[in-house]
């Protein structure tokens, strides 16, 4: 399960319905020429619905597998939000639909010879309608995603202020006198993970270099006690931070006076990459 900023990710959301917002209005507004004029703007607008798709996907795929997986409520949340991306690609799908319709000029096969005026006008005259109700049906499709956004963003404001009154009254995660000492190394001015000397192994450390036992660190980054930023590489070193429910275990923790901290931490003197399991 991976940890993510989930207050970030209400904020990317109402920007994408900001955003289907702006798009649904300007579709709205269009005034199309038959003709090339017509080409090049539904061009941009095809483009630009799916650059918003592309969004949309990747808010799916974020919050697919993080921890608000673990919150009441999120599988309607997160099927809503794959409605959203349902409701734009069909946007997409009628603009080029549009696109479609829209008469371009050039030759036409071999044969007698015709009125080319009169023909340009049938053709153009039959095209209006059609692109407009392509352009109607792509604006309703972008109202449906832009509402989904806000939905989604509040609801899950709304199902994270709940599920924080729930957790309350749980009680807080039990850890070891070793977990324990980890967590309060990381509290103090949070972490880095860099890939250790070892191909296909961790190393973890805090901000002031003490090295942790990667595996007392793992078993705290599974349990959701501790959060790592992927959005950095790990060759730069992702920023590791205390969630606030490895606040509430240390909070509750009572360590027995004789704690080894030396087993969950290594002094910066001493320090070692081993992944020596404790």
């Amino acid at each position: 399960m991976r940890q993510i900023d989930l207050q970030a990710e209400i904020a990317r959301l109402r920007q994408l319905g900001s955003d289907f917002e702006d798009l649904h209005s300007e579709i709205r507004s269009l005034t199309l020429t038959p003709g090339t004029d017509a080409r090049q703007q539904l061009t941009s607008k095809i483009v630009a619905t799916n650059e918003l798709v592309q969004r949309a996907m990747e808010r799916l795929g974020t919050l697919d597998g993080s921890q608000y997986t673990a919150v009441p409520g999120s599988r309607p949340a997160l099927e809503a939000l794959a409605s959203v991306v349902s409701a734009a690609s069909v946007a997409a799908s009628d603009l080029a639909c549009a696109l479609e319709a829209n008469p371009l000029e050039g030759a036409p096969f071999p044969g007698p010879p015709a009125d080319e005026a009169a023909v340009r006008k049938v053709r153009h005259a039959e095209a209006v309608p059609a692109m407009a109700e392509h352009l109607a049906d792509a604006a309703h499709q972008l109202d449906l995603a832009h509402t989904g956004c806000y939905y989604l963003a509040s609801g899950i404001t709304r199902d994270l202020k709940q599920h924080a009154e729930q957790h309350q009254t749980m009680p807080a995660p039990r850890i070891t006198d070793i977990q324990y000492a980890a967590l309060s190394a990381l509290s103090q001015d949070g972490g880095r993970l860099y890939p250790s000397g070892r191909k296909g192994t961790l190393r973890a450390s805090t901000t002031g270099g003490v090295t942790l036992n990667i595996t007392t660190f793992n078993a705290l980054n599974v349990r959701g006690l501790v959060r790592v930023n992927a959005t950095r590489s790990l060759v730069q070193g992702q920023r590791v931070s205390v969630t606030a429910e490895g606040e509430r275990a240390l909070a509750q923790h009572k360590p027995t006076p004789a704690l080894d901290r030396a087993a969950a931490v290594t002094p910066p003197a001493t320090k070692q990459s081993s992944g020596r399991t404790r």
